[in-house]
């Protein structure tokens, strides 16, 4: 992987300084703070002097265990179908950040007549659902030539919709993630974990596997008995609870981390989005907290409103920079895949246990920001990611065991963290947002949801959510993380939040 080091071999995470020392060239754990060896560094106000010899000093190295003493609660948020090009190709081709590997003049890609289909201004902001399921996303890739993008969507919608996926977003459209990329860190080698859809890529991001199916499904094994049976395999969440590392899912109208096959989803465990805001504004917040956004209306999968979302992220980063828990958190925005829009970037291969079955090789790159008051300021990253690589970042912090050979190789989020800022102890202070500005018609257009709600009993999400709306329909219909009857006035609680607290202006 280009831009770091890998972690791989051993299995287990070494919980002292001395053993960590003899491993930092297996691992990235801080490789880009510049720290040579980790261990020896004393931590603020430890120290062998006597009194006589003045206050003790500070640390001088950047140590695993000052992370964990500057960094003690994570906070994730994964939204849905985007790709880097799509939403941050401007940075180079608008705004001319040289940095930036983004769009420039003269991409394109073919139209299944033979005609260039040209990069260009995102021409509508809801748009249809492109393509990108295992077959969909493979073609897209065409063994690194990224030129399947228009053809796939033409296939699906017609020649009307064909050029949409080569339509890309700037600053005007996404004031929020432009202003964080400022104020913090930009990924731009952040890929998704698989070349294919929603699924696979959700597991990835919580247990570094899926079991090996390459489409929206649990994956089944002989049950011995003539039938089958769930495939169970440990999480992130498994990791925490055997080390006791407090976690928390706070959710909309259904979260996809039930499926998880190890987790059994509890009212301690599983609670709103709303809690969210609670738990922050009091610091109540557990160390690792997945958020996930209200399915439909918010999620950014097409044909959500590009600034629905927005009111989302704002509204999260808010609540954390005004609550207790700032001075010592991380932000991670990222993307479960990139939804069928182009991006110009073939991904790379990384270790995995299902290499042989083409489980080792990445999929596109996706739009992903980490921000927080210990992240470098307007650093735009080279370093390969993917969404294993939060894992990595919470095994490091809380020193718990990979759970495949994709984690345990994974880069994880260490290089984006400022060693000045870490050394002196003394956080950032969170930057101001911009005020998003809408029409409220755009926040709430019909063409700008999907599977509206008819009736309380009703699918939500049967059109782009199918398989999660299945899924609840046969084994949590009517429970407590079953609230898609909740989808509309969630949304609508979100939009007033973000009005009532400055982020939201209606024009």
């Amino acid at each position: 992987m280009s831009g770091s080091s890998s972690r791989s071999g051993k299995a287990v995470r070494p919980s002292t300084d001395k053993a960590l020392a003899s491993d930092v060239d297996r691992r990235t754990a801080l490789k880009g703070l510049g720290a040579a060896a980790i261990g020896g560094a004393m931590l603020p106000g430890c120290g062998a002097g006597s009194e006589d010899d003045g206050p003790a000093p500070g640390p001088t190295e950047v140590t695993t265990e000052l992370l964990r003493d500057r960094i003690d609660t994570v906070v994730v948020l994964m939204l849905e179908n985007r790709s880097f090009d799509h939403y941050f190709g401007a940075r180079s081709l608008v705004e001319g950040r040289e940095e930036v590997d983004g769009l420039v003049e003269g991409m394109s890609n073919p139209h299944p007549d033979g005609t260039p289909v040209a990069i260009h201004p995102a021409d509508k902001n809801c748009i249809k659902d492109p393509p990108h399921g295992w077959t969909s996303c493979h073609d897209q890739f065409n063994e690194g030539a990224n030129d399947g993008f228009v053809s796939e969507h033409q296939q699906r919608h017609g020649d009307d919709e064909a050029h949409r996926v080569m339509g890309y977003f700037d600053r005007a459209t996404l004031p929020i993630y432009y202003a964080l990329a400022d104020a913090h860190a930009l990924c731009q080698r952040w890929f998704c974990s698989l070349l294919t859809s929603t699924w696979p890529n959700r597991f990835y991001s919580l247990a570094a596997q899926n079991g090996g199916t390459l489409g929206n499904s649990a994956a089944m094994v002989d049950d011995g008995k003539g039938g089958e049976e769930r495939l169970i395999f440990p999480s992130i969440f498994d990791r925490m609870n055997d080390a006791g590392v407090p976690w928390r899912v706070y959710f909309s109208n259904a979260p996809f981390s039930m499926l998880l096959p190890s987790i059994q989803p509890t009212n301690e465990t599983f609670t709103t989005l709303d809690d969210f805001f609670s738990d922050a504004e009091v610091g109540a917040l557990p160390r690792f907290s997945l958020l996930e956004p209200t399915y439909g209306r918010n999620d950014d999968h097409p044909p959500t409103h590009p600034l629905a979302g927005q009111v989302l992220v704002a509204s999260i980063y808010e609540a954390l920079a005004s609550s207790p828990h700032w001075d010592s958190c991380l932000f991670v925005i990222t993307y479960d895949e990139h939804g069928g829009f182009f991006d110009h970037v073939p991904p790379p291969t990384v270790p995995d246990d299902r290499a042989e079955e083409g489980f080792g090789q990445l999929g596109f790159r996706v739009p992903a920001l980490v921000a927080g008051p210990w992240v470098r300021s307007g650093h735009t990253s080279d370093t390969v990611y993917d969404h294993t690589s939060v894992l990595a970042l919470t095994e490091l912090l809380w020193d718990l065991e990979p759970l495949t050979a994709r984690d345990a190789a994974a880069n994880d989020l260490t290089e984006l963290l400022d060693e000045e800022r870490l050394l002196s102890g003394v956080p950032a202070a969170p930057t101001t947002l911009p005020v998003v500005e809408a029409n409220e018609d755009e926040i709430y257009a019909s063409d700008c949801v999907y599977s509206p709600v008819r009736e309380p009993a009703a699918s939500l999400m049967q059109e782009h959510q199918p398989e999660l709306d299945q899924w609840i329909e046969e084994h949590a219909r009517g429970t407590f993380v079953d609230r898609r009857w909740d989808t509309d006035t969630a949304h609508r609680r979100m939009v007033a939040r973000a009005v009532d607290r400055g982020l939201l202006k209606f024009r």
